[in-house]
């Protein structure tokens, strides 16, 4: 009983710190006042629902309404977490993807020293086809871009459709109906493929990833090589294009 007291006097004080009728209350709650009369008189108990619909009106957490207490952390996006869906989760994702609140609790995570937005997830990597950018494991930070147009040429593209999650690289071809992306992976046998515009779910922009994997000092300095040696290439490029400019001036 000293529960149920303590549970319709915060209501009460709920109510009216809001400055909100009884009627008003109960019309939310799809119940009569007089019934609503009662649980805030502690006369009777109150349903689960009514708790979540209480708690989503006041915008306090179950919590409070039950035991009072404050000090607890909201999870939502208006908090600064970001939702993960994991590589196993992806088929649900996809299926319940019209639907809202279709994520767990506990799939929602906060990064530090990352700016959270509205309109982002979080993303688990699976398979190859963007080695060695990305690698399988990897969680990317996605955000939400409504308009396929506005995405620069080469960016680092997540796209739901209804046969699954893809993840590359976009190219633009002004292509009115296809989509072209490219892979990171060498070694794919489909470099480039064409997806239809009309069959994409969502487009989302990676702003970053999280990985657990730290490249051995070996391939960091192979990279470094490689990449020196294709600006030598370049550079030896533009030095015989010079000179073959040099030598069609001469023969004229």
């Amino acid at each position: 009983m000293n529960k149920r007291l303590s549970i319709g006097e915060r209501l009460k004080t709920l109510r009216k710190q809001n400055g909100f009728s009884q009627s008003l209350v109960a019309e939310k709650l799809y119940i009569s006042q007089a019934a609503y009369s009662l649980i805030e008189n502690s006369q009777n108990g109150i349903a689960v629902d009514h708790i979540i619909n209480l708690s989503k009106l006041y915008k306090v957490t179950t919590d409070f309404i039950l035991k009072g207490e404050r000090f607890l952390i909201r999870i939502d996006p208006t908090n600064g977490f970001i939702p993960l869906i994991k590589a196993s989760a992806h088929a649900g994702f996809i299926k319940n993807f019209h639907e809202e609140n279709s994520f767990e609790v506990a799939d929602w995570y906060r990064i530090p020293g990352f700016n959270p937005a509205f309109e982002q997830k979080l993303f688990e990597v699976s398979g190859d086809s963007m080695t060695p950018t990305l690698l399988s494991g990897d969680v990317l930070i996605c955000q939400d871009q409504p308009k396929i147009d506005n995405i620069l040429d080469g960016s680092l593209i997540l796209l739901v459709t209804e046969s699954g999650i893809l993840i590359k690289r976009i190219r633009l071809d002004n292509n009115t109906d296809y989509l072209l992306l490219e892979s990171d992976n060498e070694l794919e046998t489909e470099q480039l493929k064409k997806i239809r515009k009309s069959d994409i779910y969502q487009a989302m922009v990676v702003r970053g990833k999280i990985s657990n994997v730290i490249l051995p000092h070996h391939q960091i300095a192979s990279k470094g090589k490689i990449q020196n040696m294709e600006e030598a290439i370049d550079f030896l490029k533009m030095e015989l294009f010079k000179l073959n400019k040099k030598l069609i001036n001469l023969d004229k």
